[in-house]
């Protein structure tokens, strides 16, 4: 059985798309900080009836994330897909912060989980998968570092942009091997990171988005999917957007 790893897994997208790799057959690993991985990986695990491995783990310490990866190997003996979702955004009561209310450790800590954990992790994995010769990477991204937004901060913005070129660079040199490598970027999603805004920036914002609604993670998960499969094996570098019409480049 294939083996997918999904970061982020405890809540909204992660979860979601943890589960939907699980109904197309692959083991699962869900990698979370939050204890709360456990229960979301038995609920998915007797919902669909697929192993699931749940794993509490901090990006942002690289001696974890080599343990991880290291004994989900031993353990399952491959990584088929890894799905870098796990991110932050911080936002003060109401919605963002402005530049000059950003302190550094705080940018620093963003751009360690968003940008620089799917670094470690995709290095860490990619040995494995140019072994066997085969390997779905997917990156979530957002439309806040593809575009401006009234409800993204600039540490976020520049984490997803990050991650984007992250992601192309990742693209051409794992091509050759037969690993691909893409971004699933959101726009507005119903998750908890979501809810952290006002009603009244959440009703504005969704006054510019042409389906007038937010995404479902369900509707970003199908994405991940899709870039997961044997369907995209001529898809690399690439950035689908999910954003319902409000991003169109």
């Amino acid at each position: 059985m294939k083996v997918a790893l999904v970061t982020g897994a405890a809540v909204g997208i992660g979860a979601a798309a943890a589960r939907r790799m699980a109904q197309a057959g692959f083991a699962c690993v869900l990698v979370d900080r939050a204890a709360d991985v456990e229960r979301v990986a038995a609920e998915i695990a007797e919902s669909t009836g697929t192993a699931t491995y749940p794993y509490v783990v901090d990006l942002t310490d690289e001696q974890e994330i080599i343990k991880l990866v290291r004994s989900v190997e031993e353990c399952l003996g491959r990584i088929d897909v890894l799905v870098n979702n796990a991110g932050v955004h911080p936002k003060r009561e109401g919605g963002k912060f402005p530049i000059e209310e950003i302190e550094t450790a705080q940018w620093n800590r963003v751009l360690a989980i968003n940008l620089t954990a799917p670094f470690q992790l995709s290095r860490a994995i990619l040995p494995g998968m140019r072994r066997r010769g085969s390997g779905r990477i997917v990156n979530v991204a957002s439309a806040g570092g593809r575009t401006t937004s009234p409800v993204v901060s600039a540490h976020y913005a520049a984490s997803k942009a990050g991650l984007i070129g992250f992601t192309r660079t990742l693209a051409l040199e794992a091509a050759p091997h037969g690993i691909t490598a893409n971004c699933v970027s959101p726009g507005p999603v119903r998750t908890s990171m979501s809810g952290a805004s006002s009603a009244e920036t959440i009703a504005a914002f969704t006054a510019t988005i042409p389906m007038k609604r937010y995404g479902d993670p369900s509707e970003v998960a199908n994405a991940i999917a899709f870039l997961a499969s044997d369907e995209a094996s001529f898809v690399t570098g690439a950035i689908l957007d999910v954003t319902g019409g409000r991003f169109m480049p």
